[in-house]
């Protein structure tokens, strides 16, 4: 065990007689025998690393604050568990089976702890020990070496929120560094390896990155999760956005911060990075906590009402999703989430209090006081916090108190990039993941961003474009105005018609059933056998870049609240982002004219494909939004499209 550069690091070198491969499982942390504070235990994490030429398996600890203290005599050592196991071919096979090996690994990890049947089967599914790790903090550490540490602020409520700090690269005992605090997604505990490059989805910055970059970093794991106190809100202000200001304040008074008054005491330079949920609570507590100097929110939403309920319509399969993932990981959740899942996923409805909670949660209404510069980054398939998310947060911030006082005070960017809570699946990018290209840029311009505005130094932010975005064909494009704002769309609407036609509503089949990358592609969009569809021809050297309209006539009969619509890439035979937009209906027999907004989307003509164009579907499903309960006949007539449309800029 050695301490490199503020991080305690190890390496685990067990060796089997057998020759077999290795695992290594942390089992946490202990007091040791001499813990007369009533330590609450370090964090450990396993995994070589590969940047450091790391082959043996490596490990790092934090050590918890109060080890650090030496003013208090005779601590003892902190120490953590570890068990080591070998593994047989039987347990590849075992494991390596869908479903089954879901079962496998823990019925042979309990095996193999059993005292005399694990000894009579380690043959077969091999044995294990537990070995222990002992760590002398004040010997590696002494005096105010800067390392790595975990601890537990108290919030407002006396609810414990889970914190690790990690000192910026190469900081000299005694000096102080800007912070970012890092935010994981649902589901996640704050980062606790220093050397994760990445955060949520790959596409935020990890721990590394920001420490090399200068910063201390400081990770968060939100109150009812994992080993923080409390219960889950959804990012509501008065409970996680308080959090977010106790654990400023902490940044302030127990860490090595640079302020920004040296006479003000409790205003540390502080940013925030994060994804999703970990985008969420940014815009919530800097609209609530002037302290916060700049956030670079990414995939993260403005409402969850209109995310998970648009148009009064339930997103059954992300809605059960999240809160599956909230399940396994043991959360402690606002007892109206699991109800408003229940009654979304079998009836497509969610209570009035189930909506005023989700109205509750997160920055809504609170962005016409946030004063902290914003870099807002969405992804172009996100079908759980689509584009239009990031446009409404940004037309609050441009459009809030402080701007209309000293104009451009409180700047606000969007960036769409293939990424986000889906399956980015276009041609040039089969794998699913952001392409390599927009994730470095991406990651340079939230870096920039921190810089600029944490820092407060000119430079590359003040050149980042008002808008950027990527194409479905990898292909970047920027400009000054958003895409809300006059003058960015230059051209006339592209218009498309259809007669319509008779459309039967039932559940599921010959809707738009995302059924490729299970389980994750459920939320998304595929092309529809029963369907309405107007083709639309994409004018030579113009792009789409916004949110289509399209208007139609019907009457019919059935219990269905909503049909779906789409836009499909004939290139392709792909649904442009993946994004299904509810379309609120009322078959109660009489007629009806009605004109919706679907979701945005980027596309760019592409002059090398012969079979260039679009589609707009209506369709009777989406597995989506899928309840079982959707069921009614209509007749569609009189349907007219108007896509968005801009000259394509050489």
């Amino acid at each position: 065990v050695t301490i490199d550069d503020g991080i305690i690091r190890g390496y685990l070198q067990a060796v089997s007689s057998r020759g077999l491969m290795m695992t290594y499982t942390a089992l946490g942390a202990t007091c040791g025998s001499n813990c007369a504070l009533g330590d609450l235990g370090g964090k450990i994490s396993l995994g070589t690393i590969p940047l450091l030429g790391d082959t043996a398996q490596s490990f790092t600890i934090l050590p918890y604050a109060n080890w650090l203290d030496t003013s208090v005599a005779d601590k003892g050592i902190q120490t953590f568990g570890v068990r080591v196991r070998e593994v047989t071919d039987l347990d590849m096979f075992l494991t390596g089976i869908p479903l089954v090996g879901m079962f496998a690994a823990p019925i042979i990890d309990l095996l193999q702890t059993l005292p005399l049947i694990g000894d009579l089967l380690a043959p077969l599914i091999g044995a294990s020990v537990v070995a222990t790790v002992a760590v002398d903090v004040l010997d590696l550490a002494p005096g105010d070496t800067p390392v790595a540490f975990t601890y537990r602020v108290v919030s407002f409520d006396g609810v414990d929120i889970s914190t690790n700090f990690f000192p910026a690269a190469g900081i000299a005992a005694g000096v102080d560094a800007p912070t970012t605090i890092s935010m994981p997604g649902l589901a996640s505990a704050g980062q606790s390896n220093p050397y994760a490059e990445f955060g949520v989805g790959g596409q935020t910055l990890g721990v590394r990155p920001l420490r090399d970059a200068g910063y201390n970093v400081v990770t968060v794991t939100p109150r009812g999760e994992f080993n923080s106190g409390g219960i889950l809100q959804l990012d509501n202000p008065l409970f996680e956005g308080r959090d977010v200001s106790a654990v400023v304040s902490w940044i302030a008074s127990d860490t090595p911060a640079e302020l920004n008054d040296p006479v003000i005491e409790n205003d540390p330079k502080v940013g925030m990075v994060g994804g999703s949920y970990g985008g969420g609570i940014q815009l919530t507590a800097a609209a609530t906590d002037p302290r916060i100097d700049a956030i670079v929110p990414d995939i993260a939403w403005n409402s969850l009402n209109s995310s998970l309920y648009p148009d009064n319509t339930f997103k059954t399969a992300y809605g059960s999703l999240l809160y599956l993932s909230l399940l396994t990981t043991g959360a402690r959740v606002n007892s109206l989430i699991p109800r408003a899942i229940l009654t979304g996923d079998l009836l497509g409805w969610i209570s009035e209090s189930a909506q005023a909670t989700l109205a509750s949660s997160g920055p809504t209404a609170l962005l016409n006081q946030l004063q902290a510069p914003t870099l807002l980054t969405q992804g172009i398939v996100d079908v759980l916090f689509p584009l239009q998310q990031s446009l409404i947060s940004a037309e609050a911030i441009l459009g809030n108190l402080y701007n209309a006082l000293v104009p451009g005070s409180v700047p606000a960017k969007v960036f769409w990039f293939c990424g986000g809570h889906g399956v980015c699946n276009d041609t040039d990018n089969t794998e699913g993941g952001v392409p390599a290209i927009q994730t470095v840029r991406l990651l340079a311009d939230g870096l920039a961003w921190l810089d600029r505005y944490v820092n407060g130094n000119p430079g590359p932010a003040d050149l980042i474009p008002n808008f950027q975005f990527y194409d479905q064909l990898n292909n970047y494009y920027s400009s000054a105005r958003l895409p809300y704002q006059n003058g960015f769309n230059d051209l006339e609407p592209i218009p498309g018609i259809s007669d319509g036609g008779l459309l039967p509503i039932i559940p599921i089949f010959g809707g738009s059933n995302g059924l490729g990358d299970l389980p994750y592609s459920l939320g998304g969009g595929a092309v529809a056998a029963n369907a309405i569809n107007i083709p639309v021809e994409v004018p030579v050297g113009t792009q789409v870049v916004g949110a289509p309209t399209v208007t139609f006539t019907y009457a019919g009969l059935g219990t269905t609240r909503a049909v779906y619509a789409q836009v499909v890439n004939n290139a392709t035979g792909l649904v442009l982002g993946n994004v299904v937009t509810p379309l609120a209906v009322r078959l109660d027999g009489r007629e009806h004219t009605q004109t919706f907004t679907l979701s945005d989307i980027v596309f760019s003509y592409d002059p090398t494909d012969a079979s260039e164009g679009l589609t707009v579907q209506i369709t009777s499903s989406a597995t989506a939004f899928e309840n079982l309960t959707s069921f009614g006949l209509m007749n569609i007539s009189n349907v007219s499209v108007t896509m968005p449309n801009r000259t394509t800029p050489v």
